[in-house]
Order: structure tokens, then C-alpha cells, then sequence
């Protein structure tokens, strides 16, 4: 491995400056107020603290021209980008974008090879005031992604969830870079016990065209994308003669994007989600969709085969919107009542973070079903969990009539799956809401 300060006077020499000229350049740099970047290269000291070594990188003159940084996590380092345009109202440059590319979201808990699960920060200064922009990095198979900061909003991932920017270019002093140690709300996405991940807020999820939707946690658990064949839409499948239609096939659809910029694939009657087969859960499961619901019907329900059919096999309701106000969660059980969750009728026409936990046993068979909207606990009971297949299909948006409501298709947009083998905390339930709302909320 290069150590890091040989890698980073490497970099001097590619920029075309020496560690002396930019000592010798640094006062003159500060007092033209111009735009300088500094890199704190972030470096994993004794007892998880992290030690910061001020450098500064490039010269200001070169307005449209990159910046080169790197960062411990980063080998091959990071480039920093600005937008200026002419604000003809003000008749002053201002700075639009700031944009850090070249990313390495790779995950590494050495935090040697890949920057994914840490935090990226970035200070702004602007007239002596400093203001903070922050990015959680997603673990990914990106080795090279930009993290934006701009004068629109931004939905991506990859977008600041941070204020926008419009700088008057003459009063931006300085920037700082640093990447820190791992985020406690990525980690989320990079737990050990994730069994199942699908967002459609990353392309090696989904591309936006296709019929499959990749599973990121590494388990390789790809989900169809199917169609009903022959089933009358806004119809209830009940019958013998509805079943053999209602099996699906796969079919290859677009993803859409919101007014808001969320990406979403549409769930109905005639179209659903099914993933590969999974091994059960030992003990305990946590479960959780990002949805923007438009009508009733049940959104997640676990089967015993890949072919949804009229009462055929294993199947299980989990998750259902059966009234406008009612929401009702439930594991199969011949004993066990739902648990049901009153909701304002608004719960539709909006994006939400819907879920469960399931705890591990507490006594002979029953667990503790907590439902969550949004990151909140909204109820919980003791439900008894019998289980019968050795592996479980995850259906989304599947039409199912075990034990909630009716058992119609879902009808809602579909953006991000997510399945753990543990019961999450309520504190992992808030992070995993709060890393991955983007602009949905």
C-alpha cells in the first residue's frame, strides 16, 4: 500500500503545483476571497478518532477547471467541481453546483477500499459564516459516483440532504473536505443481518428499464417483475378460473419518476413483485417497503412458491391496507388476531416507510409484532408465528386472502424493499428512515 503522503504529493505533481509553491501561494490564495478548496485527508487514528491534515490543493484562477482531492477511504482520490453562471439580476458570478465525483461507495470495515457506510462533509464558508453540507455515503458497487450540492433540489441519494446553494462567487472563501468514520444510518444498509435490499434509487438495482429488480445485499435474491395475464383490472381474483391468470409471467417495464424526483415501478392489479427464494428467518425478521399508496390492497405478503395462485401452497398476508383508515399487519397464525393500525385517510397519495419487526421468541411460539410508518412505532402485539415452508418467496404487492382483508392487488408505487433476519431497534428503524427518505418527505 502507498502510504498516504506519497500518494497525496503525487497528486500536487499531477495538478501541476509543489508541496513549496503552495506554501508560498497560500497567503495570496486566502486574500483574493476566491474559491480555494482544502482537503482534510481523514486518517484512522488510535481508538477510532480521526486525526485531519490541513493542504491546500489547487489555485483559484482556473474557474471551470477541477479540483483533485483524495481521502483515506478514496486511493485513487476525489474530484471537485463548481458551477458558475451569470446572474444577470445581481450582475455578479454565482455558484450553482458543487459537485465531488469520483467516489469510491465501496464498503470496507477497515475503511482502506471504499469509502460506503462513511459520511461525507463539506464546510462552505461563504462571508466569513460557515455553513455545513453532509452526504451519507451508500455502501454500493460504485467505485466512481458523484455527491451534489446545488442551487435545485435534489432527490438522488447522491444529492445533499443538506440546504441548496446560490453563492456570489467573490464571497466563498474556502471549502473543506473530510470523509469521517462509519455513519451509523449507513451502516444500516450494510448490516450483516440485511437479507434483501431493492431500491430503485440506484441504477445496480435497477436500471430504469427491464424485467428484474437486483438484490444489493448480496445475497442475490433478484426479484421479477411480473404481470397478470387475462385478470380484469379492479377486480378481485377469487375463483378457480382467475387463478390459472393470475400465476403471472415476467414481463419488462420502465421505472417512472415523480414531480418530486422520486423513482418508483407501478403496482396494481395486474402487476407485482415477487423475489428469488430465501431461506426462512430463524428466529426473528423485520420487513419494510418505501410506498406511496393509491388505493387498498395488500402491499407484502410471503408465499411458499415463486407462482401466485388462488389458495395454492403456503401464502401469507402480512401487510394490507384494507380500509382507507386501516391498516392491519399480521404473521399466519390460526389463532392470532391481526394487529390493526388506525391511520388518517392522507396515509394515501403520500411516500412512506411501512414495516414491521418480529421479535425472537418469548415464550412457546409468540413473538412481538411492532409496526412502524416512517421511523414511529404506531402498535405492537403478541402474535403467535407458525411457519410451515423452509424457504419463503417475498411477494410485493401480490394479491393474497389469508387473514387481513380482502386480499386484492396492491395498488401503490413501489420504491425499495428491505428485509433483515433480526428484529431492528426502534433506533435502527429511525436510521434506516431517515438515511433513505431523500425528498419523498
Amino acid at each position: 500500500m502507498i502510504p498516504l503522503y506519497k500518494h497525496a504529493r503525487k497528486l500536487f505533481k499531477k495538478s501541476g503545483l509543489t508541496l513549496a509553491g503552495l506554501k508560498a501561494n497560500t497567503i495570496e490564495l486566502f486574500s483574493r476571497r476566491d474559491l480555494v478548496i482544502i482537503i482534510f485527508f481523514a486518517i484512522l487514528g488510535i481508538g477510532g478518532a480521526f486525526a485531519a491534515t490541513l493542504v491546500t490543493v489547487t489555485a483559484p484562477d482556473s474557474q471551470g477547471a477541477g479540483y483533485l482531492a483524495a481521502t483515506a477511504c478514496d486511493a485513487d482520490g476525489v474530484t471537485i467541481d463548481k458551477s458558475v453562471v451569470f446572474n444577470s439580476t445581481t450582475k455578479r458570478y454565482t455558484v450553482t453546483t458543487i459537485s465531488i465525483s469520483g467516489v469510491d461507495q465501496r464498503y470496507d470495515a477497515n475503511g482502506i477500499n471504499g469509502c460506503g457506510g462513511k459520511t461525507l462533509e463539506l464546510a462552505i464558508p461563504v462571508n466569513g459564516v460557515t455553513t455545513y453540507a453532509t452526504w451519507n455515503i451508500p455502501p454500493s458497487t460504485f467505485a466512481n459516483n458523484s455527491f451534489t450540492i446545488s442551487s435545485g433540489a435534489s432527490c438522488s441519494r447522491y444529492g445533499t440532504n443538506s440546504a441548496t446553494i446560490s453563492i456570489d462567487s467573490t464571497l466563498l472563501d474556502k471549502l473543506a473536505l473530510t470523509v469521517t468514520g462509519l455513519s451509523t444510518n449507513s451502516a444500516i444498509e450494510s448490516d450483516n443481518d440485511l437479507v434483501i435490499r431493492y431500491t430503485l434509487d440506484e441504477s445496480d438495482s435497477f436500471s430504469g428499464s427491464g424485467n428484474t429488480v437486483y438484490d444489493l445485499a448480496g445475497t442475490a435474491q433478484n426479484a421479477k417483475i411480473k404481470v397478470v395475464s387475462n385478470h380484469p383490472v379492479g377486480t378481485v381474483c377469487r375463483t378457480s378460473s382467475c387463478a390459472s391468470n393470475a400465476i403471472g409471467t415476467q414481463t419488462v417495464v420502465s421505472s417512472s419518476t415523480d414531480s418530486a424526483g422520486s423513482k418508483y415501478l407501478p403496482i396494481s392489479d395486474a402487476q407485482y413483485i415477487i423475489s428469488s427464494s430465501t431461506s426462512s428467518p430463524i428466529d426473528a425478521e423485520s420487513v419494510f417497503l418505501w410506498i406511496y399508496l393509491t388505493d387498498l390492497g395488500v402491499i407484502y405478503d410471503e408465499v411458499g412458491q415463486e407462482n401466485i395462485g388462488y389458495n395454492s401452497g403456503w401464502h401469507d398476508s402480512q401487510i394490507e391496507l384494507v380500509d382507507n383508515t386501516t391498516l392491519k399487519f399480521s404473521v399466519w397464525s390460526n389463532n392470532s388476531s391481526p394487529l390493526s393500525v388506525t391511520v388518517d385517510s392522507t396515509i394515501k397519495n403520500q411516500w412512506h416507510l411501512i414495516g414491521f419487526t418480529l421479535s425472537p421468541i418469548t415464550s412457546g411460539t409468540s413473538r412481538t409484532m411492532t409496526a412502524y410508518i416512517d421511523g414511529v412505532s404506531v402498535g405492537s402485539k403478541s402474535l403467535t408465528w407458525e411457519r410451515n415452508p423452509t424457504a419463503v418467496w417475498h411477494a410485493i404487492g401480490a394479491y393474497d386472502d389469508t387473514n387481513l382483508g380482502n386480499g386484492t392487488f396492491g395498488d401503490f408505487r413501489f420504491n425499495s424493499f428491505y428485509q433483515y433476519k433480526k428484529a431492528l431497534s426502534p433506533t435502527e428503524v429511525l436510521n434506516l428512515y431517515t438515511l433513505t427518505k431523500g425528498c419523498k418527505r
